[in-house]
């Protein structure tokens, strides 16, 4: 079962970062991600789990390649 609250920081982090718009926690343990393109995905909280840890693996990877600067000192 995922920790809620350590995905809600990651979603958090991500919108800070503008890779995601928004997000917001559904009924029966779902979540909806926004994407910047205006993508809507609704998740069930594993699979939320796994798409934001993915998403801040790719995000860190970035910010380590130089490609994009973080808004997060």
């Amino acid at each position: 079962m995922p920790d809620r609250e350590r995905l809600a920081a990651m979603l958090d982090l991500l919108v800070y970062e503008n890779v995601l718009l928004v997000w917001r926690r559904l009924p029966f343990g779902r979540y909806q991600l926004i994407s910047r393109d205006g993508d809507e995905t609704t998740l069930r909280a594993l699979h939320a789990e796994q798409w934001a840890t993915g998403a801040f693996a790719v995000y860190l990877a970035l910010v380590d390649q130089g490609r994009i600067n973080p808004r997060m000192p």
